[in-house]
């Protein structure tokens, strides 16, 4: 099967992998919010060099760049661009750090209500900075981490991810397939060996985040040529094979990167996994809200085990997740189609061009 083929709704179930991916997150954070002695996060014992809930980022801008790419190609609109993902990204953004500066800071807040309400940049914050991080005043001090949302980092990254592909679209890079290919090669050669080069964005390197420009290009690259390149066992088991070869030498990490990225867009086209068709896309609302539970978990029950924190957070982030697709980020989707059509109605206003290719 192509990825052309494989990207197609009715072929796939890339919503179970991306839910996946963010209960992986979840997982992978639960040995840091909720330390145990002798408790180690597994994988990264394992590889070394990475861990689940990093993998599973990595994953996450892997395929936002197939996806982000497949839907300029199909329709290069940047007013259409831009809107779907603003629709996508910032409702749920607003209304999680709406409830946990309103909702679950109060609650939890070693502060006077008076004071705590007093601090006027938690307003401005929800609406403005929705998409960075925070801490809330006497909120979580006795957790291993104060941060209310530590997950939200992501999010600027993925934000200059989507600007920086939408510039390069409309300059009509995207249109000139090799030379675009050149450039996502550069990109991921470059930022794999010189992260710190993020900083040129004004963005930091923590969490080696400087990286994830070089997956998202890799993601870019393959739905450049969509059409051509094949998705089966025999590619994934060949890339973990070549991995293998390479174990003990300087590069396995990247060879191993490759074969765990290509691994989920083969098994997500396999029958039985089709088959577990999910209701909707859980894995954002999951996401956004997996580490203000987590955190609410580990400050109200601070002797419960490693494993219950994770089971518990799991549960809960499944059920709000779900209910944030379906009562809030769902209709804001279809808003953001339907959006830009109201707008080119009053095309008078707004040049056409601005909605085509």
């Amino acid at each position: 099967m192509t990825l052309d083929d494989a990207l197609r709704r009715e072929n796939n179930n890339a919503d179970l992998f991306r839910l996946i991916a963010a209960l992986a997150v979840i997982w992978g954070h639960a040995f840091a919010l909720s330390p145990r002695e002798g408790e180690h996060e597994p994988i990264g014992a394992l590889l070394g060099f990475d861990y689940s809930g990093s993998l599973a980022v990595k994953f996450f801008f892997f395929l936002s760049g197939i996806l982000v790419t497949s839907s300029w190609l199909r329709q290069p609109s940047p007013v259409k661009f831009a809107v779907a993902r603003i629709f996508r990204i910032f409702p749920a953004l607003i209304v999680s750090g709406s409830i946990c500066m309103l909702v679950i800071g109060p609650m939890l807040t070693s502060l006077p209500l008076g004071q705590y309400f007093g601090n006027t940049w938690m307003y401005i914050h929800i609406f403005k900075q929705s998409y960075m991080g925070y801490v809330m005043p006497g909120v979580f001090q006795n957790n291993a981490y104060q941060d209310a949302n530590g997950s939200l980092w992501t999010i600027c990254y993925e934000l200059l991810m989507y600007a920086a592909l939408l510039a390069l679209a409309m300059c009509g890079l995207l249109r000139l397939k090799v030379v675009a290919a050149f450039a996502c090669g550069a990109v991921i050669v470059w930022f794999l060996y010189r992260p710190d080069s993020i900083s040129i964005f004004g963005l930091p390197n923590n969490n080696d985040a400087g990286r994830l420009p070089a997956f998202f290009s890799f993601g870019v690259l393959l739905a450049l040529f969509k059409e051509k390149i094949r998705i089966d066992a025999r590619v994934v088991l060949g890339t973990y094979l070549l991995a293998w070869l390479l174990r003990d030498g300087p590069v396995f990490e990247y060879a191993f990167y490759v074969a765990f990225l290509l691994t989920p867009l083969w098994l997500m086209t396999l029958r039985p996994i089709k088959a577990l068709k999910l209701p909707g896309d859980y894995s954002y609302g999951v996401y956004v809200y997996g580490w203000p539970i987590q955190q609410t978990i580990t400050a109200l029950f601070p002797d419960i085990s490693l494993q219950q924190n994770q089971l518990f957070s799991i549960a809960v982030a499944i059920a709000v997740g779900a209910a944030s697709w379906h009562f809030l980020e769902k209709p804001f989707v279809k808003v953001g189609h339907r959006l830009p059509d109201v707008l080119q109605a009053i095309r008078p206003m707004v040049p056409t061009r601005w909605f085509s290719g």
